[in-house]
């Protein structure tokens, strides 16, 4: 539904940084004088000194603590080891560690295995000549043990350090991600980690939020490997062999050769100086595939030595404000200095409006380099005035310096909306302004868009402020939301006050329930009071916590998030839920199942997984509710908003009227289900019989014949390419032992045609764009098998979103919540 932008003073002011979305991430030589480690010895610690650093370990607590010869810098690790799957601390006597040769430190130690046993051997080896350290483990089953699999893992706190990874540089938010190294940079003396055995699983945990001074939990883990049995009586196999490596650097610029040739890829040197500024700037490398590769900081004279791989091709320098160089194609090894000019470019003024108004409106601004530009920096991922490439404008107006070059400048406003963009030249010394004008092109009366997960502070695993989140909300054209922080009630009203935007974005506090000792999952609770105790989330049970959840309120919501996420996170993969099952699962009476999330938008195959638990539990009687919600940690990456539920209401209560929306009415239909979830599409199904109309949260008599009708909409910049409307049947003990039974058939089903990507505003008349937006409408004669319980709509697209919104490769989806039969 369409919301009105009011023009006031931005009380943000654009933060303007120059950093780059692509920072790279490898490694540079650093040459230095070949010295020999020492070994020191205390009662409870052992230390390898090196020329760089001096590597502490203690052995009872599993802890390693790097720290470099001048005192700047400091890493701690706590090592762990993964056995089938279960992380134990990497902890032995004191007695067990014992000193191999002057670099070079062993401990053996005893690991259980229920009533079987296993032996490891820890060695921590120093490289003398590069302060390399590797932590080797190998695991030697006992005679009559079985199999079973390792992994080595290292926890750190980033505190504060950058975190690149090579080839995708800065990461915003480091979930489940495969890489061969990775760099903490505190631009003093950045770390390394890396692995001989192949990729490391790089993944972000939540701490303890229940422990004073909890942090987020950086985790890096060697690929598992597993040690075969051993029959009694047998020699013994060969051992399970894991390692990860520390590599410290003594500059910003000489870590990254050094990492480059321990991935055994050639390096050469290049030098140069960075000109136009007397500011300390980084010096970013990309790949002939645009792939970031170095980010090094200069001198303080703007020179720079660094001995770079010879893939590295594109040259810039990037300062801390938006400004950078011309990108400058140089091939490492060289002869000649590489000069990049930082010297201020030019000047760019937006200004956004409703195309069909006039109005200001608060959107997003996209800010792309074409034909050869590097894509500006605005400020880091989590801020909403400039995030990479991204600023949302809280006045519906901004001026900000460019360097120099062509861009692709566009405003989006969400789903409903359509996108404006120009392409411009930025020149030196000069001001170009342009007025973008997006227009409410998709009707929406009787929707309101809802995204009832999502984060900001206080949540520990995000850094983005409630001002910041509430503005990129309502940049997305989202018009109702829940702040879900972990274990602390959210409440967006502070924020809504201090911006005056209150009138654009409805909202009820709530709270997402982390659980811990035993972890069960997380859960969605709204609306909740202010001030009140959370429901229990440490030991504590799925019913226990349910139950405390409605104590004061039954008409609360109670939701599983994200049932299915790794990292033992996933309440349904937690408790084993088998949807192929033909008994009834023991489930929690929970309302709605989160089956849509914002971490799982670029994997399709993840939403159908919890669609499938979903259409099980469904079968089975239970009228759990679907929604989707973005589960936003930050700005840049995972936008708030997609996807969303849209709640059906009447129109008055929709705001439609011009009321302000009626909360309590939102939730009752969130709870109800009378609701579709959208990543990009608008759905609209209805079904009859006999005069009797129903929609999604309603009930129609099952075995007869449905009339209806089915009508899809998008914005021209969202791909459609098929409908579906398939019926819920459950399953028969009979079908469950002959093998996979279908837990659901098609009853109708029709493919869209494909129309490209329009980044224009529209033409015409309103009523004529939103025509435009009409994909698919059709009258249904639907015949549900006499056992179906069920019925929902579905549409798909298969163009990925990110050729018009940056970092977001999604294939747009939606589906409506059941009309069920009975």
């Amino acid at each position: 539904m369409q919301r009105e932008a009011t023009p006031r003073r931005d009380l943000f002011g654009v933060a303007i940084v120059a950093a780059l979305v692509a920072l790279a991430l490898s490694f540079g030589a650093q040459r230095g004088r070949r010295t020999l480690a020492v070994v020191a010895r205390t009662v409870d610690v052992t230390a390898l000194s090196g020329a760089a650093a001096l590597y502490t370990l203690s052995p009872t607590a599993g802890r390693l603590e790097v720290v470099t010869r001048d005192e700047r810098s400091r890493l701690d690790v706590e090592m762990s080891l993964v056995v089938d799957g279960i992380e134990r601390p990497l902890a032995m006597r004191r007695a067990d560690v014992h000193v191999k040769d002057k670099s070079t430190l062993i401990g053996e130690f005893p690991i259980e295995l229920g009533d079987e046993r296993a032996t490891g051997t820890l060695e921590l080896r120093m490289d003398p000549a590069t302060d390399l350290l590797t932590a080797s483990l190998g695991v030697t089953h006992e005679a009559g043990s079985s199999d079973h699999t390792y992994a080595l893992r290292f926890g750190l706190a980033p505190e504060g350090r950058t975190v690149y990874v090579p080839g995708v540089g800065e990461i915003g938010d480091v979930a489940n991600m495969q890489a061969r190294s990775v760099v903490l940079d505190d631009e003093i003396h950045p770390f390394a980690l890396l692995s001989g055995q192949g990729p490391l699983s790089i993944t972000e945990l939540e701490p303890d939020t229940s422990q004073p001074g909890a942090r987020p939990r950086l985790v890096v883990s060697a690929r598992t490997e597993q040690a075969p049995e051993r029959a009694k009586g047998a020699a013994a196999g060969r051992p399970a062999r894991l390692d990860i490596a520390i590599l410290v650097g003594a500059s910003s610029q000489a870590l990254w050769g050094r990492l480059y040739q321990l991935s055994r890829m050639n390096v050469a040197k290049v030098t140069g100086v960075v000109t136009g500024t007397r500011e300390r700037a980084h010096v970013i490398a990309l790949d002939e595939d645009g792939h970031p590769r170095i980010r090094a900081l200069a001198d303080p004279d703007g020179r720079f030595t660094i001995e770079a791989p010879t893939i590295a091709r594109q040259w810039f320098a990037a300062l801390e404000a938006v400004h950078t160089s011309a990108p400058v194609r140089f091939v490492p090894g060289t002869p000649w200095d590489l000069k990049l000019d930082v010297s201020a470019g030019g000047e760019l003024h937006v200004k956004v409006t409703d195309g069909d108004t006039g109005q200001p409106l608060i959107a997003r601004l996209i800010v792309k380099g074409i034909d050869g530009t590097i894509d500006p920096s605005f400020g880091p991922d989590y801020r909403a005035s400039g995030a990479g490439p991204l600023m949302d404008i809280l006045e519906g107006e901004v001026q900000t310096p460019l360097p120099a070059g062509r861009y692709r400048v566009a405003a989006t406003k969400g789903i409903e909306w359509s996108i404006d963009s120009q392409v411009v030249d930025i020149t030196s010394g000069h001001l170009k302004a342009i007025e973008l004008s997006p227009r409410h092109v998709v009707p929406t009366p009787g929707m309101v868009g809802c995204d009832v997960h999502v984060h900001a502070r206080p949540s520990f695993d995000s850094p983005v402020t409630p001002e910041d989140r509430v503005l990129s909300l309502v940049s997305a054209g989202v018009d109702f939301a829940v702040p879900t922080e972990h274990n602390m009630v959210g409440d967006y009203a502070p924020a809504l006050e201090v911006l005056r935007i209150g009138k654009q974005l409805a909202h009820v506090p709530g709270v997402e329930v982390t659980t811990y000792n035993p972890r069960f999952g997380h859960f969605g609770v709204f609306p909740y009071t202010v001030g009140a105790g959370v429901p229990p989330y440490k030991g504590t049970t799925v019913n226990a916590l349910v139950a405390a959840a409605r104590r004061s309120d039954p008409s609360r919501v109670v939701q599983v998030n994200h049932p299915r996420m790794a990292q033992n996170i996933g309440h349904f993969s937690i408790i084993n839920l088998d949807p192929k099952s033909a008994r009834a699962p023991a489930i929690a009476a929970f309302d709605t199942i989160e089956v849509y999330n914002g971490y799982e938008l670029s994997k399709r195959e993840l939403t159908e997984r919890v669609m499938e638990d979903w259409f099980a539990l469904l079968n089975f009687g239970k009228r759990i509710a679907a929604t989707g919600s973005s589960d936003s940690h930050r700005i840049q990456y995972q936008w708030a908003g997609y996807p969303r539920t849209y709640a059906l209401l009447d129109p008055r209560a929709a705001g439609d009227t011009g009321l302000p929306i009626d909360t309590r009415e939102v939730v009752a239909a969130l709870k109800k289900g009378r609701s579709f979830v959208s990543s990009g599409p608008i759905l609209e199904l209805e079904l009859t019989e006999s005069g009797r109309a129903a929609r999604p949260g309603d009930e129609l008599p099952s075995g007869v014949p449905l009339g209806g009708r089915i009508r899809v909409r998008a914005a021209p910049w969202i791909d459609v390419t098929s409908v579906e409307v398939i019926a819920g049947v459950p399953i028969a003990p009979a079908e469950s032992a002959g093998g996979p039974p279908s837990p659901t058939v098609s009853l109708f089903k029709s493919a869209v045609a494909p129309r490209p990507t329009d980044m224009k505003k529209g033409s015409g008349a309103l009523d004529e764009a939103e025509a435009r937006t009409l994909r698919f409408e059709a009258e249904l004669a639907l015949r549900p098998p006499a056992n179906a319980r069920w019925v929902i709509a579905i549409v798909r697209g298969e163009r990925l979103m990110d050729d018009a919104l940056p970092f977001m490769p999604i294939q747009p989806m939606a589906f409506t919540n059941p009309i069920y039969l009975k």
